[in-house]
């Protein structure tokens, strides 16, 4: 019982920190945009948006928990799996799109930039860190294969 509270509470975690995203980059964008089309942002954020931003956050949150969490002991290696993430990043944000697509307002479409945005960071910085960790991965591997040699030239004298 207490690994599925660890995992539900790892994933509500992250569901929490992508929807706060959302949501602050959703009124930055707002306040940005207006000045460009000179038009007025209202600075409420539509419950249809705070719906959406929910399911969405918590698909993330559950894709990424299942492909990366620490409870997950998979065989397969991390790049596969983070494009797995990607693709299914892609669908996530295309299924918002057209479901809710019939319920939005005047600012859907940066709603949906913003969305869009957020998850292709969390992608980058995915990206990144796979990139960090192989490079990382190969100095400790080289640096332990010189010691192994070193110690195995001082064990034979």
């Amino acid at each position: 019982m207490s690994r599925v509270v660890e995992v539900v509470m790892s994933a509500k975690t992250l569901a929490a920190m992508v929807f706060s995203g959302l949501m602050v980059l959703y009124l930055i964008g707002g306040a940005l945009v207006t000045p460009v089309f000179g038009v007025s942002f209202n600075y409420t954020v539509p419950f249809i948006f705070v719906i959406e931003g929910l399911v969405v956050s918590v698909l993330i949150s559950v894709v990424w928990t299942w492909l990366f969490g620490d409870q997950t002991h998979s065989t397969t290696r991390y790049f596969p799996r983070l494009v797995i993430f990607c693709l299914a990043m892609a669908v996530m944000l295309t299924l918002s799109v057209l479901v809710f697509f019939g319920w939005h307002t005047d600012w859907a479409k940066l709603w949906w930039i913003v969305m869009a945005c957020v998850m292709a960071g969390i992608v980058v910085v995915s990206v990144i860190a796979e990139a960090y960790f192989r490079r990382t991965g190969r100095r400790y591997t080289q640096i332990l294969q010189a010691r192994k040699v070193t110690q195995s030239d001082q064990g034979s004298v």
